[in-house]
């Protein structure tokens, strides 16, 4: 039975249950199926709001103590995976109050008290996606690991540099690994903000006005992880849908980085390029050109940080323009977000294996330089040692090109980068230090974070947290 409905309600004829099943099953999409990787944590915000409901003076001890067990023991089926639910189920948070109530007649209806589905489901998406972005947070510094370390062993292969895809000026394949190492970086900065605006407790809000319940909502919302409760309980529920487009487009600008890097994967392993080999694993075969292996993996990664941006418009367009208070259209932004989320870990998952087995042809990629590529180099020396002006050194040398009567040169390597080893950042100075710095700074805040929320849900799940003080 539906939370909502009356016993006399739920009495219905053939016909009139057939259209109801028909408007379930428009009603629910996929959020049934999404909703079965979100039991977890509504079983853990159900175990600290009966905490809440206990020092409310709602539920004695001896009731929340049998209401705690009940929860704990649901848990342990959700992990095990033997939890699923049906349409009529509606919702997670109808089966899992469906279940109190059958096991604890009838007492398990208590846990409804102060709360309403419309704060549930903002407390639970936020716990999961604060969860999973701990996890993204720890992919991305690990790719971000790997290609420092593949930087460090191919900082002296020489490569050529690129503008508008065509040959430029002289850089290395470390230099062009890092340039990928330190936008990830970045790109954590707007997940980082991201899980901010997220680790905020929704729950007591209720349906978005609050309730006469002295419920203590800062004590609910840090025995469940969160910094902080949302403090405006309408915003706590009306939230919903501008804080996953926040998390998701922060996923959308990881994407970008992730899509030129596969990019030049593609580009750089080319036949008629072949500077980088791509791991056999991450490559496939034609059904019908036998010499072909095609970089397949690289493709579809590129295609999936793509999706990442799609999905920030599809939120957008979702909650741009609802009045205020509580509307279901939120409900269709449950699959977009968890959609963002697997495909981010996904990506940085696959991605740092692909740069473990990735291989360098040095001798290919010594090749790629030309004495075109050191024109700029010819013009940067006239005007540093003749004390040309570079606009007039730049006029010669390319008057001198076009007539043929420059003649440049590749120089040995040691050469052109020992020229730019005061230039931080160069191909002759990478900044390696300066990277590494930075990625432990990256992974202390992040480990700090992952440490904080688990002991928090441990401690819950231990009958620990939410404890009066």
């Amino acid at each position: 039975m539906k939370l909502w409905e009356l016993a006399a309600e739920a009495e219905t004829t053939e016909a009139q249950a057939q259209q109801q099943e028909r408007v379930e099953r428009f009603l629910s999409g996929r959020d049934v199926q999404l909703d079965e990787r979100l039991a977890r944590w509504d079983v853990l915000a159900s175990l600290a709001h009966a905490r809440a409901l206990l020092d409310a003076g709602l539920l004695s001890p001896e009731e929340h103590a049998r209401i705690k067990e009940a929860l704990v023991e649901l848990l342990d089926e959700i992990e095990q995976g033997r939890f699923r639910l049906a349409p009529e189920d509606e919702d997670v948070h109808t089966a899992v109050e469906n279940f109190l109530a059958k096991r604890l007649v009838p007492l398990g209806g208590q846990l409804g008290a102060g709360r309403s589905r419309n704060d549930q489901i903002a407390t639970v998406t936020r716990l999961h996606t604060k969860h999973q972005l701990l996890e993204i947070a720890a992919g991305a510094l690990g790719l971000t690991a790997e290609l420092l370390k593949f930087a460090e062993a191919h900082a002296q292969v020489p490569l050529a540099g690129r503008t508008h895809g065509r040959p430029a000026m002289p850089t290395t394949v470390g230099h062009w690994a890092l340039c990928y190492a330190e936008a990830l970086l970045d790109a954590l900065g707007p997940i980082r903000a991201a899980l901010e605006r997220v680790d905020r407790g929704p729950l007591g809000a209720a349906a978005g006005y609050g309730s006469p319940l002295p419920l203590d909502r800062a004590q609910t919302a840090n025995a469940l992880g969160f910094s902080e409760p949302v403090v405006n309980t309408l915003w706590a529920v009306q939230g919903r849908g501008v804080v996953e487009f926040w998390v998701v487009s922060a996923l959308a600008g990881l994407g970008l980085v992730i899509s030129r890097f596969a990019t030049d994967l593609i580009e750089l392993s080319r036949e008629d390029c072949a500077v980088l080999g791509l791991p056999e694993a991450f490559t496939t075969g034609s059904s019908l050109m036998p010499q072909k292996r095609n970089p397949d993996v690289a493709e579809v990664a590129r295609a999936r940080a793509a999706a990442l941006v799609g999905k920030t418009v599809e939120l957008a367009l979702i909650v741009k323009g609802l009045p205020f208070g509580y509307w279901r259209d939120t409900q269709e932004t449950k699959g977009p977000l968890l959609g963002a989320l697997d495909a981010s870990q996904e990506l940085l998952e696959a991605l740092t294996a692909l740069v473990q087995g990735l291989r360098v042809n040095d001798a290919q990629a010594e090749r790629t330089l030309t004495p075109e590529l050191f024109a700029t180099d010819a013009a940067l020396e006239r005007a540093q040692t003749q004390r040309v002006p570079f606009r007039e050194a730049y006029r010669q040398v390319k008057a001198e090109l076009q007539r043929g009567t420059l003649r440049l040169r590749v120089p040995p390597p040691s050469e052109w980068l020992e020229a730019r080893a005061r230039l931080l950042g160069s191909p002759g100075s990478l900044g390696l230090a300066a990277l590494e710095g930075r990625l432990s700074e990256e992974r202390a805040f992040w480990r700090a974070r992952r440490e904080s929320f688990q002991s928090a849900i441990q401690a819950l799940i231990d009958g620990e947290g939410g404890a009066s003080r």
